[in-house]
């Protein structure tokens, strides 16, 4: 196909160089402006992310490549979020159509700054694509540049690329859909069927896109792409059979391919319960408010706006409607196609009622809303679609009234309309961004454990949750450990499917004693989670269960009760890994077994343990409070249960502990057992750290696997209670360490 054909500006008017030279300038100049829209997110890539979402997008791809990979694995049908359920991801926004892109970057850029440069080439092409459109229909070079400019900072458009939202960002879709039948039209009405069909095979690859782009968007598309057909065939009656016979080929080109290499088998195979909710929870634009002013929190999917720029941009093509007939001026009649165009999405994207003058008046969402059975939810999604229709409009009217003007006031006038649509938007204001989870190495060792039976265990975290995108269930911090799934490669509980049925994770959320317990939904039952465990363990099975104490909360009895328990079951569970708040336990599935628990030899046949320090989680068990520390000494109070209890693998032998404590409120009478053997009893004061001596005989210690120690006190205080401080805790004394010193034979 030649340059003239191909290029949005008509080559009539302006030659093909030229045309080529404004096109590579309007590009320019919306990456310029995507540059400025979304500085933060590049200059923050690796450190910091744009919103909650950007785990699952990741996640995404990370999937498809590894179950493209993998023989045995289905891209669409599979068990790696919300195991044990088979999920069927026929609508999950995977959002394969940016897949390519991401696959290209990620070896060479990771895929934090890949998936940030997937967000930015769709910021341009949301621009450049309008600005296409709207020269082709032709509207002047500097309001076109402004129309791709309103869509590309488009308050809701922000709001996607603010939230790694890859899935709905893509609004260039509508334009490029529109130019592509553009280009059809206009191959049969030149008698060039040849060129009109293959313009047809490319239609239908688009529509395939838009399919794997997200399942709204063929809904998306089809107000703007259906009416416009229709225009075009009301437009060249004469020439209906052919452009209806390409409209069908490009449709069945579209859901062929969305058939055989999208999700569309899976679609029609999905079963179970969704959880939309009630219609008159979806969140509109309201009016008339939220067309003609920014919400505060504009990256906040309760609180949409479309800015004052779009409708005010409206309001003036109106009135200089108006004008052009009282000064003759002749506009084009197709922009009150265009004008009609933008009325149904602009009414839908207020939502299931419109509350004006003290009445309720339902809406048409409800309807879109029953026919998609809840799943299209956001109804504001649809405001961009009046943008696209609005700049149109907008462009056909004023186009014709400033070639009228000289070139220094037209000039000045479209400095002035980027400078109100900057303000009216609030482009000086960027979206808050969230810290990414911190990188954990024991997920890479994980992810080193390959081949069977490595590839089938399932990594459990904790706290539990799960979620779609109708109901977050748990904690919804604790849903983007799927976040984690890129680098261990393994099946998990926690994750996000965009629609799953409920089943496949209410049970979680109080109905299961082990992983609604992990998620402090349900207090801990012992024997019943216990007889969970040993099922699970083996039959899942599970490879690890990682205890995020900071989640969770360290200042609080819950971890050292999830810990404790933990290091009480050593036949099931061991801990091998401490980093930073994460406690990765092993279980006894696992092919490489359990390290001994041998606290650090600081001396020959000498073995500390720094209680409060760093990775004494290997050893503590119930009965104790979180570390702290104190004049530069770490220490964890003793008091939570009756006993305290610390757990250690040591060489079979004598030994002699040293144990330095000191107690709270009065003295505290404190006997140690080890194994269940009494090896002595002490009294230690409270005004300061004293060390205490117990011979441990060499039968009490045994082959020296799982030892128990037991700290027996005699009582506990509550802080609040005798008016020391406000602290509520239950404290005996605070230890600081345990030394064991092998004793010759």
């Amino acid at each position: 196909m030649s340059l003239p054909f191909l290029l949005p500006v008509p080559a009539v008017r302006y030659g093909p160089r030229r045309a080529l030279r404004l096109n590579l300038l309007a590009l320019a100049f919306f990456v310029g402006l995507a540059f400025l829209t979304l500085y933060p997110i590049v200059f923050q890539t690796g450190t910091h992310v744009a919103g909650y979402d950007y785990f699952n997008y990741n996640w995404n791809f990370w999937w498809v490549r590894h179950a493209w990979h993998t023989p045995g694995l289905n891209v669409y049908l599979n068990d790696f979020v919300m195991f044990p359920a088979l999920s069927n991801y026929g609508y999950h926004a995977l959002t394969l159509f940016w897949y390519p892109l991401w696959a290209l970057l990620e070896p060479l850029t990771g895929t934090l700054a890949a998936v940030t440069a997937v967000i930015f080439v769709g910021a341009v092409l949301n621009g450049y694509l309008l600005f296409a459109l709207l020269r082709r229909e032709g509207v002047s070079p500097g309001l076109a540049l402004l129309g791709g400019a309103a869509l590309q900072v488009f308050p809701i458009a922000r709001y996607f690329y603010y939230n790694t939202h890859l899935n709905l960002m893509d609004w260039f879709w509508p334009p490029l859909l529109l130019l592509t039948w553009q280009q059809i039209a206009r191959g049969i009405k030149q008698g060039r069927y040849g060129r009109a069909l293959a313009w047809a095979a490319a239609l239908g690859v688009g529509l395939w896109g838009v399919l794997l782009t997200d399942l709204q968007f063929p809904i998306f598309t089809a107000f703007l792409l259906g009416p416009y057909v229709l225009w075009t065939l009301w437009q060249g009656r004469q020439r209906a059979l052919p452009l209806v016979a390409a409209g069908a080929l490009a449709l069945a080109i579209g859901v062929g391919l969305g058939w055989f290499a999208g999700p569309l088998s899976y679609i029609v195979r999905f079963e179970g319960q969704l959880v939309p909710g009630p219609v008159e929870d979806r969140p509109g634009v309201p009016f008339p408010q939220g067309f003609v002013s920014m919400a505060e929190r504009w990256w906040s999917w309760d609180d949409p706006s479309v800015g004052a720029f779009a409708t005010l941009a409206v309001i003036a093509a109106l009135a200089a409607g108006w004008w052009a007939r009282r000064g003759r001026v002749t506009l084009p009649a197709r922009r009150w196609f265009w004008f009609a165009a933008m009325l149904p999405p602009l009414v839908f994207a207020m939502g299931p009622t419109l509350h004006a003058f003290g009445a309720d008046i339902p809406l048409p969402f409800r309807l879109l809303y029953a026919l998609t059975n809840g799943m299209f939810r956001m109804p504001w999604r649809l405001a961009p679609l009046f943008v696209i229709a609005a700049m149109v409009f907008v462009g056909l009217a004023l186009t014709p009234l400033l070639r009228r003007w000289r070139l220094a006031p037209r000039l000045f006038a479209l400095v002035g309309a980027f400078l109100a649509l900057a303000l009216s938007v609030r482009l000086f204001e960027t979206g808050p961004l969230d810290p990414v989870l911190p990188h954990l190495a024991f997920y890479d060792a994980m992810g080193a454990e390959q081949g069977p039976p490595y590839d089938d265990y399932v990594v459990v975290e904790a706290p539990t949750g799960a979620g779609t995108g109708e109901v977050l269930l748990g904690n919804a911090a604790a849903i983007q450990y799927q976040w984690y799934g890129i680098f261990h490669h393994k099946r998990m509980v926690n994750g996000f499917i965009s629609r799953a049925p409920i089943d496949n994770f209410w049970y979680i959320v109080s109905d299961d004693p082990l992983l609604s317990w992990l998620g402090q939904r349900r207090p801990l039952e012992p024997e019943a989670v216990e007889r969970q465990l040993r099922e699970r363990v083996y039959n899942w099975p599970i490879g690890y269960i990682v205890v995020h104490q900071d989640l969770i909360g360290r200042e609080g009895p819950t971890t050292q009760e999830i810990i404790g328990y933990f290091n009480s079951l050593p036949d099931l569970l061991c801990p091998v890994w401490v980093e930073g708040d994460a406690v990765a336990y092993r279980t006894a599935w696992h092919p490489d077994g359990c390290p001994p628990r041998t606290p650090p030899e600081v001396e020959p046949g000498v073995y500390a343990i720094d209680v409060g320090a760093a990775g004494d989680e290997r050893h503590i068990g119930w009965g104790w409070h979180w570390p702290e520390t104190v004049s530069g000494i770490t220490w964890r109070w003793a008091g939570e249960y009756p006993q305290a209890r610390v757990y250690v693998d040591l060489p079979p032998g004598a030994y002699r502990l040293t144990l330095t404590m000191q107690a709270f409120w009065e003295p505290r009478r404190v006997a140690v057992l080890v194994n269940g053997v009494e090896v002595g009893a002490v009294t230690t004061p409270t005004d300061t750290l004293r060390a205490h001596t117990f011979d441990v005989p060499a039968a009490a210690v045994g082959s020296g696997q799982h030892v128990e120690i037991v700290l027996d006190y005699d009582t506990v205080v509550v802080p609040a209670e005798v008016g020391q401080s406000a602290d509520p805790r239950r404290l005996a004394v605070a230890v600081d360490t345990l030394r064991f010193a092998r004793q010759g034979e």
